[in-house]
């Protein structure tokens, strides 16, 4: 009998790897022909589903807290730029007592410490910077040289700014959190469903003795032989990354579902990821598969995918993904 493999739980792996698991398991679908495994009319749900979940994964999703960290940004570094202009005013200006008075100060002490540059970086960089430029201009200028300045306004503008960028970061972080406990989950549990209907169906038609589905039965045998060293190759990565002191187990609960029957000594493969015979393809787990761990080292020689496009999600490069700890402008 051709079978998964049923000695590893793939609820084990976490979000990264059980989503590159399922994007080797669709190239894997491309590369033996859907139409001949059996399972056309489930694929697009499953290719619907592998998206949602590699942006859940992956791609920080956009919010209204987004938005408004971009307009608080937008603003500080506007009021910024506005201060370090009219500082910088202050050595060209016509030399007056009350200017002589703060030159040095503004010079040594603001103009030194405070780069145009402060604009380009990071968010949460940029808003201790501007934290700390605050807090300067209140104690090295002073109230008098503030009001030599003209400076009170923008810098209580400059303060507000900053703050509601704060408290709209911690908004979004919050609202993240929140969102990828519960969507994951249901995720990776409708995945599981939709998997197991594929393999269930894949492993019927490996196992017909009807001449009509031979060419399928053929096709499904050695779909399953690349999907157990797949198997293989993430419980390897699985056990790597628990020895290496990582003790992330998976987050998935797939309750009620019953893993596929574990081979008998005819057909499937073996832990290392052996092929059956009687048509299966004998594949070693170092060869001739894709690495679970990097999705775009496949196999498949097309880099087309099913249902959507998909590439390596460690470098999504199609999907813009923005770190949103550190996002600048």
């Amino acid at each position: 009998m051709f079978s998964i493999n049923s000695n590893f739980s793939i609820s084990r792996l976490n979000n990264a790897e059980i989503t590159a698991f399922y994007i080797n398991v669709q190239k894997a679908i491309t590369t033996n022909d859907p139409s001949k495994l059996g399972v056309i009319g489930i694929l697009p749900a499953f290719g619907s589903k592998l998206q949602e979940l590699i942006d859940r994964v992956y791609v920080s999703r956009g919010s209204e807290f987004t938005a408004a960290m971009k307009a608080a940004d937008d603003r500080r570094c506007l009021i910024f730029r506005r201060i370090r202009l009219r500082l910088q005013m202050v050595e060209v200006a016509e030399q007056n007592e009350a200017l002589l008075a703060i030159q040095d100060v503004v010079r040594t002490h603001l103009l030194s410490k405070y780069v145009a540059t402060v604009t380009s970086k990071a968010y949460q960089e940029r808003t201790s910077i501007l934290q700390g430029f605050i807090l300067d201009l209140n104690e090295k200028l002073g109230d008098s040289g503030i009001a030599t300045l003209g400076l009170a306004e923008d810098i209580t503008a400059l303060e507000d700014a900053n703050n509601e960028f704060i408290a709209a970061y911690a908004q979004r972080t919050a609202e993240k959190a929140e969102g990828n406990m519960g969507v994951t989950l249901r995720l990776r549990d409708e995945m599981y469903d939709i998997y197991l209907q594929m393999i269930y169906t894949v492993q019927y038609l490996a196992n017909s003795t009807d001449e009509a589905n031979a060419e399928k039965a053929t096709a499904c045998q050695a779909f399953i032989a690349h999907v157990n060293v797949l198997l293989s190759d993430a419980k390897k990565r699985l056990e790597q990354r628990l020895s290496n002191g990582d003790t992330e187990e998976g987050e998935g609960s797939n309750e009620g579902h019953t893993e596929p029957t574990e081979p008998t000594e005819n057909g499937g493969s073996n832990e290392g990821g052996q092929g059956g015979g009687n048509g299966g393809s004998n594949t070693d787990s170092n060869s001739g598969t894709s690495n679970p761990s990097n999705p775009s080292n496949s196999s498949n020689p097309s880099n087309t995918s099913v249902g959507d496009n998909t590439t390596d999600p460690n470098q999504p490069s199609e999907n813009g993904v923005v770190n949103g700890d550190d996002v600048s402008f």
